[in-house]
């Protein structure tokens, strides 16, 4: 069980090329992000990162990348001082020889319901990776270049090409942050790097529907209920049941969404064993019912 991609498609993950563009002469571009998570890769040239969240505009440079928390609109622009103008606004002539002032590659991941697993409140407003701290011999590195050669590429196939590696790229700044993210406190990231955990979570998440307890996941996490229970606490901030109810809420809330399945047959998919649990648990987590939840996303 992949865990991120879990996470990901249960939150309703929707991904598309925004903007694959030469820019030739002093442009700024709003973007909206009520619901979406921005991805920027510059291919060539610099560019500025402006939004009301930054105090000062952040410059990037060629090969860096950069992903904006969901609900950080901001502005991308070849300088400091231009006039943002709306994405949809805005004319890209393309010149034949002509070297474009900047190049750069951008997505938007947007979420069909509310993302509410753990690991979306731990993700920083801003993931930046420099060009320099990229090793040349990582995958990051090696997607990153085969983006930016396809920017320039009018060819057949271009676009599904630049979308499939937009996405290579996402994952990739993920499982960086992942790897990397050093916390003090309570977090979902550091349980992935506890191999008791990380066991735990991975069963929990391929069978959410199963019927989970204290005993049968510490049983797989290896330790004995106390030992378990307190670990998880400790890593976490949050019980077991707690997080697995957390799980089966978020899949429940993409059926809402995405099917005319009746409530029992979605707490049953989900692993509670009436409506009436399912939609308790429901409200309990989100503050309003599945029916409620379902006339609000309609």
């Amino acid at each position: 069980m992949d865990i991120l991609t879990d996470i990901l498609q249960s939150a309703g993950l929707r991904k598309s090329l925004l903007m694959k563009r030469a820019i030739y002469k002093p442009l700024a571009i709003k973007f909206p992000c009520e619901m979406s998570m921005g991805f920027h890769a510059v291919a060539q040239g610099e560019v500025y990162l402006r939004s009301q969240g930054i105090k000062v505009p952040i410059l990037l440079k060629r090969g860096d990348i950069v992903m904006l928390k969901r609900g950080l609109s901001h502005e991308i622009a070849t300088d400091v001082k231009t006039k943002a103008q709306n994405f949809s606004d805005i004319d890209f002539p393309q010149y034949e020889n002509r070297i474009p002032l900047v190049s750069i590659v951008s997505g938007v991941y947007q979420f069909q319901t509310e993302p509410i697993h753990p690991m979306f409140s731990e993700i920083p407003d801003l993931m930046i990776i420099r060009a320099e701290e990229i090793p040349s011999h990582s995958a990051l590195y090696i997607a990153q270049q085969l983006l930016s050669a396809e920017v320039g590429n009018s060819g057949p196939g271009s676009d599904a090409i630049t979308r499939s590696l937009l996405d290579v790229l996402f994952h990739y700044i993920f499982r960086d942050w992942l790897e990397k993210r050093e916390s003090k406190t309570s977090s979902f990231s550091q349980a992935l790097k506890d191999p008791n955990l990380k066991k735990v979570i991975t069963a929990v998440h391929a069978e959410p529907s199963k019927d989970w307890n204290l005993e049968n996941l510490s049983e797989v996490a290896g330790l004995s209920r106390a030992a378990f229970a307190q670990k998880f606490k400790k890593i976490t901030g949050d019980t077991p049941a707690h997080y697995l109810a957390r799980i089966r809420i978020q899949k429940a809330m993409d059926m809402l969404r995405a099917t005319n399945d009746g409530l029992e047959i979605i707490a049953e998919k989900v692993g509670y064993g009436d409506s009436f649990v399912f939609s308790k648990a429901f409200k309990r987590i989100l503050g309003v019912s599945p029916k409620e939840f379902r006339k609000e996303i309609a």
